[in-house]
């Protein structure tokens, strides 16, 4: 299969908080993390495939929580694929240059 994605991906293991739809918050683990988006591990997935998603994840290695908000676009029995709608830019791009993912 060939890929899609518009950007390169970084294998983490980050700590999220995150929040869909209006739900309280759930905990989970950024399993991969680009430009564009990322994949939540969680056991608590949301119903509604193509809502939103706000969410805290917390870059430890900077001391620095980076606020993402994302609409979901794929779902499985381990997790969710988030599509980014708005992000924290400077935090982000700190996360990443560190992952050594590209501009």
């Amino acid at each position: 299969m060939e890929e899609q994605r518009s950007y390169k991906r970084a294998r983490v293991d980050m700590r999220i908080a995150y929040r869909d739809n209006g739900s309280t918050y759930q905990m989970g683990r950024v399993s991969n993390i680009s430009r564009g988006g990322m994949f939540i591990s969680t056991t608590a997935p949301p119903d509604d495939l193509g809502g939103y998603v706000i969410a805290s994840l917390d870059a430890e290695e900077f001391g620095k929580i980076i606020w993402i908000q994302g609409r979901v676009v794929r779902k499985t029995a381990c997790g969710i694929g988030v599509v980014f709608t708005r992000t924290d830019e400077k935090g982000l791009n700190i996360l990443l240059t560190y992952q050594g993912v590209p501009f």
